[in-house]
């Protein structure tokens, strides 16, 4: 493998968390209170551990196969054309968590930054600001997320520091009270908030040192998990149960909420949605980068940059079909559910099967 197409497990820890946070952690502490009130931290928890398995037999199907990708691990396995099915599914599915994700974006920009520019424009500004990313090869994501990484970090800090004097732990309270029936139904809707993790199925076989890559991943998913139930606790210890159901996106009120002595920074929110801005760019990119290598392999087309550009006018499409915001989580959020469960547990489960069978075959 050339040295321009491998990556470090430090840049595959980070591509995987900077590509999984992007607007879901503007939504979840409103969505998981909604469903179990101050318990929502438990499905939290349970939808990042539910992908560690999976991670597990991702890693098993490369170790079996460590020359390979998962593209040829998979048509050895199936075949061309049955894999080829598996492949399309997966296309789909990023084609429209790309759509979701930039409408997404265009909706709190819109909100909170450019409340006279058209939703259209700026779904098309940051698509080609992503398509510029998703074009280039995988080393340059994997530094691109190595930076975007230190920014998240600093954001997280940044809204712990601040929100500390006015934080009210006693919010938090009662814990273990909520209607555990529903918890099924949270940890579906935690899971979707976990999506974009599907990135290292094509990161993987990339990296420059395939024996640790695992304990990458999982530190990367524990980092997204331990963010997710940071962003989770400050938003509920600010506002409690009542008003955190009412916000659809908690994370950002949180500028809002606080107060700092001396003025020592009037525009929190401008910040804070500044450095989210360039979060959602590090989502957008893999996501269309992971997209058109499927569809380059599926199609056996040669023209990488061709191909980011097809999909854009796609995506787009997609993107602008719902009507208002409440419109965008309904439709995508069904949508996405049948297709997070495909691409996260199924690919990793089915080439881990199928992989097992044919390699014990061939011993006998």
């Amino acid at each position: 493998m050339k040295k321009n197409e491998t990556i470090s497990n430090l840049q595959i820890r980070n591509l995987l968390i900077t590509t999984v946070i992007g607007v879901g952690i503007l939504s979840l502490p409103n969505q998981m209170v909604t469903i179990l009130d101050n318990d929502g931290w438990i499905p939290i928890i349970f939808g990042g551990l539910l992908v560690i398995p999976f991670a597990v037999m991702l890693d098993r199907v490369y170790k079996l196969y460590p020359d390979k990708n998962i593209y040829q691990i998979g048509r050895e396995v199936y075949g061309k054309f049955i894999f080829n099915i598996f492949m399309i599914i997966i296309l789909m599915y990023f084609v429209i968590q790309d759509a979701y994700v930039a409408r997404i974006f265009a909706e709190v920009v819109k909100a909170y930054l450019l409340e006279t520019t058209p939703i259209e424009v700026i779904i098309i500004t940051i698509l080609f600001i992503s398509a510029y990313l998703a074009r280039c090869e995988i080393q340059v994501l994997g530094r691109v997320a190595t930076l975007v990484y230190v920014i998240l970090i600093t954001l997280v800090g940044f809204l712990v520091l601040i929100s500390l004097p006015d934080a009210d732990p006693t919010n938090m309270l009662p814990v273990f009270n909520a209607d555990f029936k529903k918890l099924p139904s949270a940890i579906t809707g935690a899971l979707f908030s976990y999506a974009g993790y599907e990135v290292v199925f094509i990161a993987y076989s990339s990296s420059d040192d395939k024996n640790n890559t695992l304990k990458y991943i999982i530190r990367g998913l524990l980092v997204v998990i331990g963010i997710y139930l940071i962003v989770f606790v400050i938003t509920l210890s600010l506002f409690g149960i009542d008003q955190v159901k009412r916000q659809i996106w908690p994370t950002i009120a949180i500028a809002n909420e606080v107060d700092l002595p001396g003025y020592f920074l009037e525009d929190l929110e401008g910040i804070i949605l500044a450095l989210w801005v360039v979060i959602v760019y590090s989502t957008l990119g893999p996501l269309l980068f992971a997209a058109s290598r499927i569809f380059l392999n599926i199609f056996t087309t040669k023209s990488h940059d061709f191909i980011v550009l097809l999909l854009i006018p796609i995506i787009y499409v997609i993107s602008i079909l719902p009507v208002n915001v409440v419109e965008v989580y309904e439709k995508f959020g069904k949508v996405s559910n049948y297709f997070i469960a495909a691409s996260i547990m199924g690919i990793p489960a089915v080439l881990f099967i199928g992989a097992l069978v044919k390699k014990r075959r061939s011993k006998a």
